[in-house]
């Protein structure tokens, strides 16, 4: 049975409902309100102009403490400081045997996402530019994914989780060079729960990257992978990205979500959504948006599809 994944919010117990009314049959993996792991990797990368200059030196221990700090500083206030917008998502879908040597692509969803003090609310309209209204339910979703905007760093520093944090060097980006720490949380600190339908549950451990810089403590990138996963799960592994880019909105520029993707694995199969966020705008209560389908940027898993996205 295929897994939904749904990064947890206010309403996260809730159950997912499609278009016509009818609850979703796929199995759901539900996140605790303070879980701290969005499901979504990356795969792009940019050549930046910070590979052809010199690495940074290794910081010193006292040097390290006080990125980190900025880090943790800037991934505490990183949701409170999101304005109001609504803007537009891209979900590209691909499966593969129990060995990912041939991709076949799935379905296009397009969704309108309209964020709202520190809450998403996404909209399905298209499926591969086809919309929903006139078909609702004809579209099958092997993996669902929410919560890119905040969530996953502002619980990873959270004081629940108590993660630790390490040092693991450099990782050039456009014309800087980002500071990379790795962080792991245990089981008995995690918030990140798993569940299959109504037949499993577990709570699992998980740990991942950031990746800032050094000099602002502004994160371009964050990684999660859950560890332990129960076999009841059917779960064999789960790897998480988000990358970021700078965004203007009413003016002001902000770090958001630009590109993701999420891979499973399961024992019979790997599953794989590459998803893009464009058209970010101001929100207001007489916003509209108007979702423009378009094969431009369709990629199989593991090639480039951005020049925005920092590099792996």
């Amino acid at each position: 049975m295929p897994l939904r994944f749904r990064y947890a919010g206010p309403d996260s117990t809730k159950p997912w409902y499609n278009k016509g009314g009818a609850r979703d049959p796929l199995a759901t993996l539900y996140l605790k309100p303070q879980a701290a792991a969005t499901l979504l990797t990356i795969t792009l990368c940019l050549p930046g102009l910070a590979a052809e200059m010199e690495q940074p030196p290794t910081p010193s221990p006292a040097r390290q403490k006080e990125v980190l700090s900025a880090v943790r500083q800037y991934a505490e206030r990183y949701v409170e400081n999101l304005p109001n917008f609504i803007c537009e998502q891209v979900t590209r879908q691909f499966e593969a045997g129990r060995k990912p040597k041939h991709w076949h692509k799935g379905d296009t969803l397009g969704s309108r996402l309209v964020y709202i003090d520190g809450r998403e609310q996404r909209t399905l309209e298209f499926v591969n530019n086809r919309p929903i209204g006139s078909h609702p339910g004809f579209w099958r979703r092997p993996l669902v994914t929410e919560g890119e905007f905040g969530m996953l760093m502002e619980r990873v520093f959270g004081s629940i989780t108590d993660a630790d944090f390490s040092w693991a060097g450099w990782q050039p980006i456009g014309d800087k060079w980002l500071a990379v720490f790795d962080y792991s949380i245990d089981k008995q600190h995690s918030t990140l729960s798993l569940t299959l339908g109504d037949t499993a549950k577990a709570t699992v451990p998980y740990h991942g990257s950031i990746y800032a810089d050094p000099s602002t403590g502004a994160i371009w990138r964050i990684t999660s992978n859950p560890s332990d996963i129960p076999p009841q799960l059917q779960t064999r592994s789960i790897a998480t990205t988000i990358d970021y880019a700078e965004i203007v909105i009413g003016g002001q520029s902000y770090l958001l979500p630009d590109q993701a993707a999420v891979a499973l694995v399961t024992p019979s199969n790997h599953i794989r959504n590459e998803i893009t966020f464009t058209n970010y705008r101001k929100f207001e209560a007489e916003s509209r948006i108007t979702y423009t389908p378009s094969s431009e940027g369709v990629t199989a898993p593991g090639k480039a599809a951005s020049p925005n996205a920092p590099p792996n």
